[in-house]
């Protein structure tokens, strides 16, 4: 069964990947295809998100973009190898997660194939509400990994929540709330005390990075209100009043 799912794993990559790069190379919308390539470009010359220039959106895909500039270059190719590389990294992690419940491996894998076709193709570029649902989704995952298989996967769940809440807070906060309010119902129900610990040090290191992150990068706490939270929440307020 172990190289017959690698053998899987392989064809998933490869066509997770292909169907994104496909998908985003078949057109372009002015404003949402672009998003991050502007300011992830900025990033590589020296200029830092909402310290050096203005943002309504999260920090996290224009620095991983950042990042994929660096290894590629400024380029279209370099932009669509970041988004269908996303996409082969969650069409994965779901299959995991189907095989974790004893689904059958054939199964699992179509399952997974089909995901991959509705999973970032719909943006084919990146964009901030897929790595935000994706990277909250991830997070799904890892709590079900850490009921079934080892504990430790529930450390890295607070860290995927920060970047999906710093890709795009809305609905990342909803979720959050939502997963808040299942994890207090496990670990009642079935007193995981070492679990909660985990939860609770992994949410301790991950806002310790945040907070080196913004000091390393000199970013002003009250800019990052300002321009990721009361700027978003004034957008379309005087159509909710009137």
């Amino acid at each position: 069964r172990l190289i017959k799912d690698n053998f899987y794993l392989f064809c998933l990559f490869f066509f997770s990947f292909a169907i994104n790069f496909y998908s985003a190379n078949k057109g372009v919308l002015p404003i949402d295809t672009f998003l991050h390539y502007d300011s992830s470009s900025n990033i590589l010359k020296g200029n830092i998100p909402i310290r050096d220039f203005w943002i309504v959106h999260g920090l996290t895909l224009d620095y991983m973009q950042a990042f994929f500039f660096n290894v590629f270059g400024v380029n279209w190719l370099s932009y669509i190898i970041h988004s269908s590389i996303f996409n082969a990294i969650i069409t994965i992690a779901t299959f995991k997660f189907f095989l974790l419940f004893n689904i059958k491996s054939f199964h699992a894998f179509l399952l997974a194939v089909s995901f991959s076709i509705l999973a970032y193709p719909v943006s084919g570029t990146p964009f901030i509400d897929q790595h935000a649902i994706f990277f909250c989704l991830l997070s799904f995952y890892l709590f079900f990994f850490g009921i079934k298989k080892d504990s430790r996967y529930f450390y890295f769940i607070p860290f995927f929540f920060i970047l999906a809440f710093f890709s795009k807070p809305v609905p990342t906060a909803y979720l959050i709330i939502l997963f808040g309010i299942i994890l207090l119902y496990y670990f009642y129900i079935n007193k995981d005390l070492e679990s909660f610990k985990k939860i609770i040090f992994g949410s301790f290191f991950s806002i310790v990075a945040l907070i080196l992150f913004f000091l390393i990068q000199d970013i002003s706490f009250n800019m990052f209100l300002t321009q990721l939270v009361y700027y978003p929440i004034s957008i379309g307020q005087d159509r909710l009043f009137t």
